[in-house]
């Protein structure tokens, strides 16, 4: 991924998922992602892990 595609996730995550998870626990985030994870074989590996850790980030930042 380029900075500017970084740059370009994270504001994309601060738009659509914060809002969504800001009220939802660790284990909840962690179980969707999990599925998502599962349910879509295209995603490269570990992509809900990598989202799961930019949602922490910025949830424990607000």
């Amino acid at each position: 991924m380029t900075t500017e595609e970084e740059i370009e996730f994270k504001k994309k995550i601060s738009e659509t998922i914060i809002p969504i998870a800001i009220n939802m626990t660790e284990d909840k985030i962690r179980d969707i992602l999990e599925i998502v994870q599962r349910d879509n074989p295209q995603l490269p590996e570990g992509f809900a892990n990598m989202l799961l850790e930019q949602i922490i980030i910025k949830k424990r930042s607000r």
